[in-house]
């Protein structure tokens, strides 16, 4: 059995690669980049080099189908935004191999944020006030109108790229314009403007079937990067059911089939879960619920077999998982966060140190490579985040290309 892994800069693809190992598949990777940690797994078998999504979208996905289409897979498994340009070409696809791929206008719905919001409405779904400019100049009247607290969002991202959190009107248009620049958004893509609800954050995934919820995880961020706000990168499963009610609505409303994740903001004042984010693919959480006693790779075989599939015992409550590379940026600011608030920061780095308990992302002694390979991309790559204003969550995802301005 041989099966092809892409998304190779995305978390979840290095625990994929390793769970199709150690199943006894054959398995092989493809990337745009020579230095995608996770192709340098043992248990790839081939590594194949295509046009780099991040530049050539459209060529990407031509040569992934082609590949698809010669090599006599058995599965294809995406594990990052790959899968939308690549929908594009899905009949083909699921014509030469077994795999999960909504349509691209299901993938929308939840990558786009403006879509997204408009979901929450039409299953009855909290979501926090937003505004989407269409130029420049009605950005600066938001801005200037607007009522504090409030978040910038890029519309077609993920992985905190191009978050912001406002309090105070100084500095607020810089903020925002500055997201524009160093992402270089058109008029047509302006980032949106967010009431900031306060209040803890579940994040979910799930995988799904026609609707169903076949095995799901449930977490909440200890730690962040950047600290403000923004992607994970130590994490504790927890049991949230008013989150998990509300994602299965949404999950029913476009019978889903494959791997997805929500964000929800448990209000403070009310307890009401406020939808902020989707994810149309598997994220980091993958580890977490694999050590919770929920294989999601191995029930995504089922599903992409068109087997039965009941649903799974639920994920245990209190497994931690941690982003190694990310965690010790952590750590290192820290100390330099030292200058503002000593002795609570040596507090947290109290803890941080005495920490045990956990498991790590991609660290693993059986299967080193991926985690040398992380760090020596990081080390190859730093003069962009010290010279440039190279936004540093697009380090390793990418957004924005390889998506349709009219989507």
């Amino acid at each position: 059995m041989k099966v092809l892994v892409t998304g190779l800069f995305e978390i979840a693809a290095v625990h994929a690669v390793r769970r199709f190992g150690q199943m006894g598949y054959e398995v092989h990777v493809a990337e745009g980049h020579r230095l995608a940690f996770s192709a340098f797994s043992k248990y790839v078998t081939k590594r194949i080099r295509v046009p780099n999504m991040r530049y050539h979208p459209e060529a990407y996905a031509k040569k992934i189908v082609e590949i698809l289409e010669s090599g006599g897979y058995d599965y294809y498994f995406p594990s990052y935004e790959e899968v939308m340009p690549l929908s594009k070409y899905r009949e083909r696809i699921l014509a030469a191999t077994k795999t999960t791929l909504p349509t691209y206008e299901t993938l929308m719905r939840l990558h786009d944020k403006k879509q997204l919001h408009d979901l929450a409405a039409d299953v009855g779904l909290d979501s926090p006030q937003t505004f989407y400019p269409q130029s420049s100049d009605e950005a600066r009247e938001h801005i200037k109108t607007v009522d504090l607290p409030v978040v910038i969002k890029m519309r077609k991202t993920s992985g905190a790229a191009g978050f912001r959190k406002v309090y105070e009107r100084k500095g607020f248009a810089k903020a925002y314009f500055d997201v524009v620049k160093n992402n270089d958004l058109p008029e047509s893509d302006l980032p949106m403007i967010q009431q900031l609800v306060e209040g803890p954050t579940t994040c979910t995934l799930h995988l799904c079937n026609a609707g169903d919820v076949v095995g799901e995880v449930m977490y909440r961020g200890i730690r962040t990067m950047p600290r403000s706000g923004g992607t994970t990168v130590f994490r504790g499963s927890i049991d949230d059911p008013i989150s998990k009610a509300a994602a299965a609505k949404i999950i029913k409303h476009l019978q889903f089939t494959g791997l997805c994740g929500f964000d929800f903001i448990i209000d403070d004042h009310t307890g009401r879960p406020f939808l902020v984010d989707g994810n149309c693919r598997t994220t980091p959480a993958i580890t977490m619920a694999h050590y919770g006693g929920v294989d999601l790779v191995e029930a995504w075989v089922r599903v992409a077999n068109g087997g039965e599939t009941p649903a799974m015992a639920p994920a245990e409550i209190g497994v931690r998982t941690k982003l190694q590379f990310a965690d010790f940026v952590w750590l290192l600011e820290s100390y330099a966060a030292s200058f503002k608030d000593w002795k609570g920061e040596h507090q947290l780095r109290k803890r941080w140190w005495r920490e045990k308990g956990f498991y790590y992302d991609i660290h693993s002694f059986s299967d080193p490579m991926p985690n040398i390979m992380i760090w020596f991309y990081i080390l190859t790559n730093c003069y962009k985040l010290i010279f440039t204003n190279f936004d540093s969550a697009q380090l390793f995802i990418f957004h924005n290309q390889y998506v349709e301005e009219d989507a």
